[in-house]
């Protein structure tokens, strides 16, 4: 009887899946510390790139924005005192507070003052409260012309108030006399009882009585208060004990004399200092439309930065758009002026700028690296494609290849990515962007695995094959359609990414930050131009292989048909041709903003020397006679001037001696299109236009008021934004420019100039010989000096150095992306030259054909990395915010400098000779018994 047959047990749910998982990691960690101590050199190699690649994603960022921060910092202080939050207290007028003609004497006005400064400041939006310190305030009355004992003077009357009621009376020295009081009544003056006292006691500054003969006791007689007729009497006079102390900003006619506005009618101007003890007679005796009671909050630069720019920006508009919140309980309404919304708004646009640059740079730098990585990848896997196939031949799963190069690239990359991050802490602690960071970390853990894969997957596919010509053709017509499709893919999205920046520019995403699609438009470029290389490059090694074979020598023939195997690979010729673009790109950026930067110092200042102010004919006849002055152009400006009858439209009116101007703009090889239009002696007035204003004369006849009348304009032309001229009052539609002596003419009267533009060898003498640099109301610039003091902000300067150096860094990828280049073709090139050298070739021709081997495709490189180089600032000029850098009155016009070039060569070059060197080194110890063995086929 036979035995029943034993049923075998169903399979365990899961069962599969754990067997496949085990199959698949079994021996994962032997196998990855064996492989990793094989090729420890080459994965040490790979982790140094990783690790300095993820320290510079991180560390440009960083150094970007304490750059930033030093520039908003600077940009505040450069402003001065016009920073200063100053806030205007008006007069009570709500209903109930309505001021009484007559009231009595409050001698608690500075406490209470003191305490609604106090008040103001913590009304304030936090964020603006935070950045300004205590206030000063002051209470002053009109500037009105007075006779101080027999001496005509302009005067007002001036109370100081600090924070600190200690420091209060340090603020003077008396050194003559003694401090003002309240004043003393007579025993049967009505005022006796709390009506107004007749008299109020001041002070003088010691230098300012000195030089208008005043002295303690006299009598200031003049209109300084308005409610009843009272003795000014000087009771001292006092010293200021630091005239830098922030409570005597815009209050020079306290610290000392100023020259008189009019010198006619007055021999000096001194303002009458208050005391706190006096400032009750002042408040009783002036009404209050003839106070000025302000506050003024210095502004404290060090306490703005990147962080709250923004907050603080938006603080100030919405304090000076409601100021609602800042009205005091008496009803009295508070008024907020200050220049530091406008200074951040400009520094705003430069920090725009900034980013979009510093995104640029990072984004290529880590693509360069990232293909520097999948190229150290390729070439590990090269080195272990015999063990990776023999397994996969032994039945290992592509899961198994996979997870095993990953168990040994993931911790390394990790290691190498903390490192990274590590060091860049070090040098420069600080927010870490995290995203660029981490981008090379995966592909620095994935490549290995992704190339490995690939490689055995295209070894033993377990495809089958057709066996019919046409079919296998038509399978690899498919193959090629999906590279086709995907390499145009590649092109259009570069192409895209251009259009994009050249139309909305880096910054127009709804946050304000950069959008990362457009800022890595260069390198999508660049890798965009490899595709073409790519499809180039063969054809043009086949001509050169053509033509090789009808010469004698073995150098020629061999490298051409080895040259076309090396240069099939993307890879590297990407990496080659994108780290030699950025590098010229950087280069030529470079040479653009500092070529810019002189175009614009030239822009601004016009001439050697720029002369603003209160200026006179005088002052242009002496510096046209001066010794090395070769040129001498006057401009006056008219502002906001009716262009026509009725239209609407006004003009800043721009008179220049065009002439002259022409002469400076020829020098310098920087002319003003239409100045020799401007000359005319028929009695008509030539003139240029803006863009802006320009229909506006086709439709009206274009006149101007002048002293004599209306002048009829004849338009001869457009102007630009040049010549630059400083302009105040209300903004005007456009611009306006006219011959000054032709002006003048037509109008019968003559023009002072307010601007002076000196230019020749001698220009900056003249002025420090006629003293133009003393004058307080005269401004002074070189064009040296501008150009310096411009080039040299924290941005700017920040900017050049940051692209230089990425210059150097990319110089360093491009010789490491060819090195590794030389070594991943070294097996299939050793062969061929073993087999060569068994028939008589000797180390020099062998250093030969390997350097001619690689030349090809490191000439391809250079040669398309340049084109890209140069051709990527030129189609990005205006989106990369490079005006901003310059500080011109336009973009600048792309330059080209030659040592970007050199770099690119020479990095290429010195790279290239020395692998070739140390591979004929390595070559050189080889034995023949060994090269016989390894020559063979």
């Amino acid at each position: 009887m036979t035995a029943p047959r034993e049923t075998a047990a169903p399979p365990r749910p899961g069962s599969s899946t754990g067997v496949a998982t085990r199959a698949a990691t079994a021996g994962a960690l032997l196998v990855a510390r064996r492989r990793a101590r094989a090729d420890a050199g080459l994965l040490a190699l790979g982790a140094t790139v990783l690790a300095v690649s993820v320290a510079l994603s991180v560390v440009i960022p960083r150094t970007v924005a304490r750059t930033a921060d030093d520039a908003v910092q600077q940009g505040v202080a450069a402003i001065g005192t016009s920073a200063d939050l100053v806030a205007r207290i008006g007069t009570n007028t709500a209903p109930g507070f309505e001021s009484s003609d007559v009231g009595s004497r409050n001698p608690n006005d500075a406490a209470e003052l003191r305490r609604t400064v106090s008040k103001v400041h913590d009304a304030l939006p936090p964020e603006l409260a935070a950045v300004v310190g205590p206030g000063t305030a002051t209470v002053a009355t009109n500037v009105v012309n007075a006779i101080a004992g027999t001496t005509p003077i302009a005067t007002r009357l001036v109370y100081v108030g600090v924070p600190d009621e200690g420091r209060q009376d340090g603020l003077v020295e008396w050194v003559d006399g003694r401090a003002p009081d309240a004043a003393d009544l007579e025993p049967d003056d009505p005022a006796s009882e709390g009506v107004a006292p007749r008299q109020i006691e001041v002070g003088m500054q010691a230098d300012a009585a000195e030089l208008l003969g005043v002295q303690v006791g006299d009598e200031v007689r003049g209109r300084l208060t308005t409610r009843n007729r009272v003795d000014v009497v000087v009771t001292g006079l006092y010293t200021v004990a630091d005239e830098h102390d922030v409570a005597w900003v815009g209050l020079e006619d306290l610290v000392g004399p100023q020259p008189a506005a009019d010198p006619t009618q007055q021999e000096g101007r001194a303002a009458l200092l208050v005391t706190p003890r006096s400032l009750p007679d002042v408040n009783l005796n002036a009404t209050d439309s003839t106070l000025l009671t302000q506050v003024r909050y210095p502004t404290d630069p060090d306490a703005i930065d990147t962080s709250n720019r923004a907050a603080v920006r938006a603080a100030i508009t919405r304090v000076q758009a409601d100021p609602t919140t800042l009205r005091q309980s008496d009803g009295r309404h508070v008024t907020v002026t200050t220049a530091l919304g406008t200074a951040l708004d400009e520094i705003g646009g430069r920090l725009a700028a900034a980013r979009a640059q510093q995104s640029v740079v990072v984004l290529g730098i880590a693509g360069v690296a990232a293909l520097v990585l999948v190229l150290a990848a390729r070439l590990l896997v090269t080195r272990r494609e015999t063990y990776l196939l023999a397994e996969r031949a032994r039945g290992a799963s592509l899961a198994s290849v996979a997870v095993r190069a990953l168990v040994e690239s993931v911790p390394l990359a990790l290691l190498a990515g903390g490192l990274g991050l590590l060091a860049a802490g070090l040098v420069l602690p600080g927010p870490t962007l995290w995203s660029v960071a981490a981008g090379l970390v995966a592909v620095a853990a994935a490549a290995p695995a992704v190339v490995a894969v690939l490689a055995v997957r295209r070894a033993w596919s377990g495809r089958r094959q057709p066996a019919n010509r046409s079919d296998r053709a038509r399978v690899a017509s498919r193959r090629r359609a999906r590279r086709w499709v995907a390499e145009l893919a590649l092109i259009a999205l570069a192409v895209a990414a251009v259009v994009s920046v050249r139309r909305r520019g880096l910054l127009t995403t709804g946050s304000g930050g950069v959008d990362p699609l457009l800022a890595a438009a260069p390198l999508l470029v660049a890798a965009a131009a490899t595709i073409v290389v790519v499809h180039a490059l063969p054809p043009l090694l086949r001509a050169a292989a053509n033509a090789a074979g009808r010469t004698r020598g073995v150098v020629p023939l061999v490298a051409t048909a080895r040259a076309s195997t090396v240069a099939g690979t993307v890879v590297p010729l990407m990496a080659l041709t994108t780290a030699v673009g950025l590098l010229v790109f950087s280069g030529t950026t470079t040479v653009t903003v500092q070529a810019g930067q002189a175009t614009a110092a030239l822009e601004r200042i016009g001439a050697d020397v720029r002369v603003e102010g209160e200026l006179t004919e005088q002052d242009v006849t002496a510096l046209r006679a001066a010794d090395g002055v070769t040129s001498v152009a006057a401009l006056a400006v008219l502002g906001s001037r009716s262009l026509g009858s009725s239209t609407g439209v006004t003009v800043d009116v721009v008179l220049a001696d065009a002439d002259e101007l022409a002469t400076i703009g020829a020098t310098h090889d920087h002319p003003i299109p239409g100045l020799t239009d401007l000359v005319a002696t028929d009695g008509t007035v030539p003139a240029l236009v803006s863009a802006s204003v320009e229909p506006t004369t086709r439709l009206v006849r274009p006149t101007l008021r002048a002293a004599d009348g209306r002048l009829e304009l004849s338009v001869v032309g457009l102007l630009g934004a040049e010549p630059y001229v400083t302009t105040t009052g209300p903004a005007a539609t456009g611009r306006l420019l006219v011959d000054r002596a032709t002006f003048d003419a037509a109008q019968g009267t003559s023009t002072a100039p307010s601007t002076i533009l000196v230019d020749g060898p001698g220009a900056s003498a003249a002025v420090v010989a006629l003293a133009l640099t003393e004058r307080p109301d005269v401004t002074v610039t070189t064009r040296a000096d501008w150009l310096r003091d411009w080039s040299s902000t924290p941005l700017n300067d920040g900017l050049v150095t940051l692209l230089r150096a990425t210059a150097a860094i990319l110089a360093a990828y491009a010789a490491l992306a060819l090195v590794l280049l030389v070594v991943a073709t070294s097996g299939d090139r050793g062969r061929t030259l073993s087999a060569l050298r068994t028939l008589g070739l000797d180390g020099r021709t062998a250093r030969a054909l390997t350097f001619a081997e690689v030349a090809p495709l490191a000439g391809a490189a250079l040669v398309a990395g340049t084109v890209i180089g140069v051709g990527i600032p030129w189609l990005l000029s205006g989106a990369l915010g490079l005006d901003v850098a310059t500080g011109g009155l336009r973009p600048p016009a792309t330059s080209v400098g030659w040592w970007p070039l050199v770099a690119a060569v020479a990095a290429v070059v010195v790279a290239l000779v020395v692998a070739v060197l140390v591979e004929s080194a390595v070559r050189r110890r080889d034995r023949l018994g060994e090269v016989l063995r390894v020559g063979e086929r």
